[in-house]
């Protein structure tokens, strides 16, 4: 409910006490906000939200799974290069069906789907308070007629977030909907001893409870 980070890692590390004999200096990053990458399936559940908030979709909605989707000469197929016939929503979830994501994604539209997306924060910065954040990249979404972009992005292919954005979107799920900035500081005590609260930020209502 406060975007607090109340803990934070990375591996490889580093002895911060003996960084000067550090060789590989990737492992100064901090790939939690540095490193945008394909997350896969586990957007699928970011569709979902979308789907359901935008009218378009319900838990018990079916669709008949064929376990391909031909579009402009690519096949789709699930991961397990199955099909299920008749599954409702959350069978695709359960199943993780790329078809499921890409009825999901059909069902919203392009340039819909695309504005969600940025609604969730994704291809922007989260705005936490560490250095060289990434913003991921969704720019080929703003070809709203590439429908195979548009597909492969409804399971997370094609597009790039950072682990702090889809950690961020996961949490505004759970909090009814509305996007926190990251927080890292919880409070700053000056010199004087006088202390400094720093409060949680709502940016904005992405979709309803």
């Amino acid at each position: 409910k406060t975007g607090k980070i109340l803990a934070m890692a990375n591996y490889p590390n580093f002895n911060p006490n003996d960084y000067r004999n550090v060789e590989d200096m990737s492992l100064f990053m901090n790939l939690n906000v540095n490193l945008p990458y394909e997350c896969g399936s586990v957007f699928k559940t970011i569709t979902g939200a979308i789907g359901i908030d935008d009218g378009k979709i319900e838990p018990n909605s079916t669709y008949v799974d064929t376990g391909l989707v031909t579009e402009a000469g690519y096949g789709i197929k699930n991961s397990d290069e199955k099909s299920y016939g008749v599954q409702t929503m959350t069978e695709v979830l359960e199943k993780s069906l790329n078809t499921g994501a890409i009825y999901i994604e059909k069902q919203v539209g392009n340039q819909k789907f695309a504005d969600y997306l940025r609604r969730f924060g994704f291809g922007e910065k989260s705005g936490i308070d560490l250095p060289a954040e990434s913003s991921g990249n969704i720019k080929n979404l703003d070809a709203v007629r590439r429908d195979i972009q548009f597909f492969t992005a409804s399971f997370g292919q094609g597009i790039t977030v950072t682990p702090i954005q889809l950690l961020n979107a996961y949490s505004t799920i759970a909090n009814q909907g509305m996007l926190m900035k990251p927080q890292i500081v919880e409070k700053v005590i000056h010199s004087d001893g006088s202390e400094e609260e720093i409060k949680p930020v709502e940016i904005r209502k992405v979709i309803s409870a």
